[in-house]
């Protein structure tokens, strides 16, 4: 009996693909990053301004929850963004809570211009690649494999 390698074993394994892949897409992200935007900021950095330019009210709880990191480590991203003058942060009220609001510079516009523009060829290509069918169909597969692991183990994402 022939003998797989772990290459061709780990080639069909589900899990391990998915695993893969989401390593594959943070190593694309910064080294598309650096390469089409500037290597001035990190890709995280530029994400969270994406997010702050999609809703300008987003809190830093928010923004942690859609980046997978935890409150504290996206507080000190933000503090280095304003050190480097990407934001500039003010407090505010809301519900009698105190908050930070985080507002963009024109130095932090510019690169988020720039990132749009670079990121419209990703999307372009993915468009071309799959339809719109095919991309429901993808992500109903990816929630119904984490619904299939969340069975087993509750899993909490940061």
């Amino acid at each position: 009996m022939n003998k797989k390698s772990l290459g061709e074993l780990f080639d069909n394994f589900l899990p391990y693909q998915i695993v893969y892949t989401a390593n594959f897409n943070k190593s694309f992200r910064r080294e598309f990053q650096t390469k089409y935007i500037s290597d001035e900021m990190s890709a995280d950095e530029v994400a969270i301004l994406m997010l702050i330019d999609m809703n300008p009210d987003i809190s830093q709880t928010d923004i942690a929850k859609y980046m997978f990191k935890g409150k504290a480590h996206v507080g000190k991203m933000l503090n280095d963004m304003e050190n480097k003058g990407y934001l500039k942060r003010t407090v505010d009220t809301k519900d009698n809570i105190m908050i930070k609001k985080s507002i963009m510079t024109p130095k932090a516009e510019k690169y988020i211009k720039y990132a749009k523009e670079q990121s419209k060829v990703i999307k372009e290509r993915m468009e071309k690649e799959f339809s719109e069918d095919e991309k429901e169909v993808f992500i109903s597969y990816l929630k119904r494999f984490r619904g299939v692991l969340s069975s087993l183990v509750d899993v909490k994402l940061k």
